[in-house]
């Protein structure tokens, strides 16, 4: 389990790295409204001006679990901003706040420089959740990174929202990020 929360994370690292270090700049301080996307059997709304990247668009790298991923058009400080939704099979069925425990817990201790900033349980349609933001580097030599994560589960199936920029990310920005990841709804 190590192992795979590591990669879900790389998935911000690897998608922002790998597919887009092609430009650079400061982030989009558009305020347009945002906009729902419908991803089969869940839905989340986003910025209109953020990349879509669905697993057509993924490196091998990037694990099957991830469903899709959206990024700014541009990079804050060398680093593409960005959200992500991993679907994972947990072969029966979890609560959503034990799965959230879980994750919680492997974050903390298997993550370099692992620091807990928020936690707080949220509502999503009836069913309790966690919304967990901390910061961690994926292995020493990585940049520190501030996420932001919701889990949910539904069925045998558990989803991960995680958000990822720098820590000295804008506020505006943050408070951007931390509104796209708790707008995941499932159907």
């Amino acid at each position: 389990m190590f192992n795979f929360i590591k990669k879900m994370l790389a998935v911000c690292l690897i998608i922002l790295c790998a597919v887009f270090l092609t430009s650079c700049g400061g982030a989009n301080k558009d305020t347009q409204t945002l906009k729902a996307y419908e991803g089969g059997d869940f839905t989340i709304t986003i910025n209109p001006t953020w990349k879509i990247l669905n697993q057509s668009d993924f490196y091998a790298e990037i694990p099957q679990e991830t469903v899709v991923a959206f990024t700014t058009p541009e990079a804050y400080d060398g680093f593409f901003i960005n959200v992500n939704v991993i679907r994972e099979d947990l072969k029966q069925e979890v609560s959503t706040i034990d799965y959230a425990r879980a994750n919680i817990n492997l974050s903390g201790q298997n993550l370099t420089d692992y620091e807990k900033i928020q936690e707080a349980k949220i509502d999503l349609n009836g069913t309790a959740s966690l919304i967990h933001i901390f910061q961690a580097r994926l292995n020493p030599a990585e940049k520190l990174i501030r996420f932001v994560q919701l889990y949910a589960t539904k069925g045998n199936y558990g989803y991960i929202v995680t958000g990822g920029m720098l820590p000295d990310t804008l506020k505006e920005i943050r408070d951007e990020v931390g509104t796209v990841v708790t707008s995941f709804r499932l159907k």
